[in-house]
């Protein structure tokens, strides 16, 4: 597939470009400064821009068949901007499969009750955990093929290919590596057997 990755410089987009080129996907890395990205390779292309810039998102859209977005910001609003343009860009060029990543918080602890509105959940995240909702409403009313990877905490570490998943709930660990998150998502791009759904991972 063709699969543009914002956030490529990041400890999971970086990973992501990785994983997704030895699956054989031809991508395109979008990062602020294309510096930093020093990996070559003949199915990479890097271009810079900034995702709170409509154009930027939209330039690069183009002819492209998947979007991986790894995008984060200390500024929280920030994200909601940054799927919407992502959103409208992909409306415009006809792209239909995307995926994105929240935190844990956002996944059902019951039926009724999220993670977050739970009382052994740390507050200071509390924040954090709405705009990764506001963002998951923004996917569920696009009716684009999206899946929402909500881990816990993420270590910067390589795949170890022994991690699990399951929709809508946390699975049982405390922590991911971004390279398993990284095959996770590339992975689901063609299974598909994720879409239109939140989904809890970790390592097991």
């Amino acid at each position: 597939m063709k699969v543009i990755v914002f956030g490529a410089n990041g400890r999971v987009g970086a990973q992501v470009v990785k994983r997704a080129l030895e699956k054989g996907h031809k991508v395109t890395a979008f990062v602020r400064t294309s510096e930093s990205v020093s990996l070559l390779h003949p199915n990479l292309q890097v271009v810079q821009g900034d995702a709170m810039l409509q154009q930027d998102v939209e330039k690069h859209m183009a002819g492209q068949e998947a979007v991986i977005s790894c995008l984060s910001s200390n500024e929280i609003s920030y994200r909601l901007v940054f799927i919407n343009h992502i959103i409208n860009a992909m409306r415009r060029h006809k792209v239909k499969r995307v995926m994105a990543i929240g935190g844990i918080g956002a996944l059902q602890a019951s039926e009724h009750l999220k993670v977050y509105e739970t009382s052994t959940f740390p507050r200071e995240y509390v924040d954090l955990t709405q705009a990764h909702i506001r963002v998951l409403d923004a996917l569920l009313t696009s009716r684009l093929e999206f899946t929402f990877v909500c881990p816990p905490m993420i270590e910067e570490a390589e795949r170890t290919g022994a991690y699990k998943v399951q929709d809508n709930y946390p699975t049982p660990g405390w922590k991911v590596t971004s390279g398993d998150m990284a095959d996770f998502m590339v992975t689901e791009l063609t299974e598909r057997k994720h879409v239109g759904v939140k989904v809890g991972i970790s390592n097991a």
